[in-house]
This record gives C-alpha cells, sequence and structure tokens, in this order.
C-alpha cells in the first residue's frame, strides 16, 4: 500500500489522529509529489487543532491542485484553506475563500461544494450576528444537499441551523434542527456532528435549568470528541458541562470545569470556542464575586469576539463589564 492509499484509507474511516501523526513520518518529497496527500494530512492536521502545521500544507495542496487542473480536489484545498482561517479567526479571510469556492463549485456545477460554500458562509453571517442572513445561506444548501442525497451535509447544516435558531431566541426549533441533525448524522456516520449536535443539546437543557439531563448529554458528547481526538470539541463540551454544574448550583465545579476548558486551548487554539469559555467564566466569576478575575475574562472574550467580527456578542460583554462594579454578587 502507498503512503497515498493509507492516507485514504485512515481519512476513509475518519481515523484522523492517525492521519496527523502520518505527516511526521512522511519525506517532504513524497508530499510535494502528491496534492492529494497534501490535502489529506492538512485536513487531518486542522481536526486535530494543528492549524499553524495545516496552513502551509493546505496552500501547497491547492496550487498544485490548480495547477494540475484537478477540479475537484482544488475545491477540497480551497474548502480546507477557508476552514483553517476561519478557525484561526481570520472571518475576512474565510469569506473570501468560501466566497471563491462558492463561484467555483457554481461555475463546474458542483453541488456538493457550492452547499459547502453556502453552509460556510452562512456560519460567518451568523456569528457577525446577521442569522437570518445565515438561515438564507442555509436553507440554500439544503436544496443541493437533498438534490444530491448528501446525508452529513444536510447533518452539518440542521446543525447550523439550530444555531442561529438558538441565537434568534427559539430553543425549541433549534433543538428541533439539532435532534434533525442527529438523525441525518446516524444515517451517515458522522459522529463528529452527532457530538456536536449534543453538546448544544445539553446547552439547551442547562439554559432552562435542567442541570442533571444537560450533565448526561454533554457527558456523552465528550466522550465521543475525546475519542476522535477533536481537542476544542471536547473544551467546549467541558463548558456545556460547567454550565450544567452551574445550573444546579456546583458553581466551585463549573469554574473548575471552565479553567480546564481553557487551558485545553492553549495548546489547542479555537478563537470561537475560546470567546464562549471566557464569556461564561467571566459571568460566573463575577457572580461569586471576583470581579477583578471577571473582568480580566471577559476583556479575553471581547478580544476575541471583536477578531471574529462578532460585533453584537462584544458589545454585550462590554456592557456586562459596565454591570460589574454596579451589581453585587448573585448566583
Amino acid at each position: 500500500m502507498t503512503t497515498l492509499e493509507h492516507a485514504r484509507s485512515l481519512a476513509a474511516d475518519r481515523k484522523w489522529a492517525e492521519l496527523a501523526q502520518l505527516a511526521d513520518s512522511v519525506d517532504p518529497e513524497t508530499v510535494g509529489r502528491s496534492a492529494e496527500l497534501a490535502y489529506l494530512l492538512a485536513d487531518a492536521l486542522r481536526r486535530t487543532g494543528h492549524l499553524d502545521r495545516a496552513r502551509p500544507l493546505a496552500g501547497s495542496a491547492e496550487r498544485s491542485a490548480f495547477r494540475t487542473a484537478d477540479t475537484r480536489l482544488a475545491l477540497r484545498t480551497l474548502n480546507l484553506l477557508g476552514m483553517l482561517a476561519f478557525e484561526a479567526g481570520s472571518m475576512d479571510e474565510a469569506e473570501t475563500a468560501f466566497g471563491s469556492l462558492l463561484e467555483r463549485a457554481t461555475e463546474t456545477a458542483d453541488d456538493e461544494f457550492a452547499a459547502r460554500a453556502s453552509n460556510n458562509l452562512g456560519i460567518i453571517a451568523n456569528i457577525r450576528g446577521n442569522s437570518e442572513l445565515a438561515l438564507t445561506s442555509y436553507q440554500r444548501a439544503t436544496v443541493s444537499y437533498h438534490r444530491i442525497g448528501y446525508a452529513r451535509g444536510l447533518a452539518q447544516t440542521y446543525y447550523n441551523m439550530g444555531i442561529s435558531y438558538r441565537d434568534l431566541g427559539f430553543p425549541d426549533e433549534a433543538d428541533s434542527h439539532f435532534d434533525r441533525a442527529v438523525q441525518y448524522a446516524d444515517e451517515s456516520n458522522s459522529e463528529d456532528v452527532v457530538a456536536l449536535a449534543e453538546t448544544e443539546r445539553a446547552a439547551l437543557r442547562a439554559q432552562a435549568g435542567d442541570g442533571q439531563l444537560a450533565e448526561s448529554i454533554a457527558s456523552r458528547a465528550l466522550a465521543r470528541l475525546e475519542r476522535m481526538k477533536d481537542p476544542a470539541g471536547a473544551a467546549n463540551a467541558v463548558r456545556v458541562l460547567a454550565n450544567a454544574a452551574r445550573s444546579r448550583g456546583a458553581h466551585d465545579l463549573a469554574l473548575q470545569r471552565l479553567d480546564a476548558a481553557l487551558s485545553t486551548l492553549d495548546a489547542h487554539p479555537d478563537l470561537l470556542v475560546r470567546a464562549e469559555i471566557q464569556r461564561d467564566r467571566g459571568s460566573l466569576l463575577a457572580a461569586l464575586g471576583s470581579p477583578a478575575n471577571a473582568t480580566d475574562a471577559l476583556l479575553d472574550a471581547v478580544r476575541a469576539y471583536q477578531r471574529l467580527g462578532a460585533t453584537v456578542e462584544a458589545e454585550a460583554m462590554k456592557l456586562l463589564l459596565s454591570q460589574i462594579e454596579e451589581t453585587p454578587p448573585s448566583l
């Protein structure tokens, strides 16, 4: 079996950690001769939280794919470059990449990548506070995914729609979309999407005050994410477990969990997850009567949200900061 065939097999089985480890042992000349191998290694490195190592490989793969007129691989690498920019917090760069992807996929009548581009542009719109525009993008993606019968894409899109409905203040509608995401994810053996949707369903339960059920669902999601070696996803699940603990009055445990989640991101950065962890830490620390530490956490959240272009969230954090000295501690 060649190195490329081995990489393809690992990717097909979604063994991202093993595939990422392969990047350490493959000769650079071997990678340089195969745009597809460079892409597969970069994708695995991204999924396991090694963004800095993934970006040069992805860039090399894109250049080689376009040079050899491998249209499908070129679209895959362009999508990957957008994801890498997104996860690094470079929203403008990500938007440019996904916009180019949508244009090129439309030109080549590639419904799958047109849908992926619409999906990812929707995510950016939602982060920037335009949930209605995001839903429009997601609806376009679902049309394309239904047309080609791509269950995994539908799972991802319904998950994203759930996030938008959550942000619009419709928890029941959000939960319904997370449920549909799980159904399509089960159909396509997409355990990663199952874990993401379970994490969000747990967050809704914690928000509703059912800490025990939230704990159960989030623990299940965390086990999946740890098994898949997804550090950022696991950190987010731990954040939700912290909210579950807080909703049942276990405030010290909640803070321990938030601190642990934040520590994970030191080695595996994810700007959006960091912003949400620091938002929750700041809120909890303020309630625990630690205004200085709360201020530090919330300022970090503001900086992260601003880098993401999430102005609505950043302003909400600034409002919370202004209230810290004015409001007595309250759990």
